[in-house]
């Protein structure tokens, strides 16, 4: 049977994930990133936020949002 690039395409994973194990953990640190951001824009630690969006995703987000901004920025 001749391979096609359906078949092909979720093995794709350089380390042997599934690719819906991949897209989600990109999509989790693609929020953590937005999150980081967000936390700098308001007066908060880039860097301490960069770590804390890369294990918290959603929930780091969520945070990000609820901060007030810093009135000394």
């Amino acid at each position: 049977m001749p391979s096609s690039y359906l078949t092909d395409f979720p093995n794709l994973a350089a380390i042997g994930w599934p690719l819906s194990v991949v897209v989600m953990l990109l999509l989790h640190c693609a929020i953590g990133l937005v999150a980081a951001q967000l936390a700098n824009r308001k007066g908060a630690d880039l860097g301490l936020w960069l770590i804390w969006g890369m294990v918290g995703g959603t929930l780091s987000l969520v945070t990000a949002l609820r901060l007030s901004a810093d009135p000394e920025s």
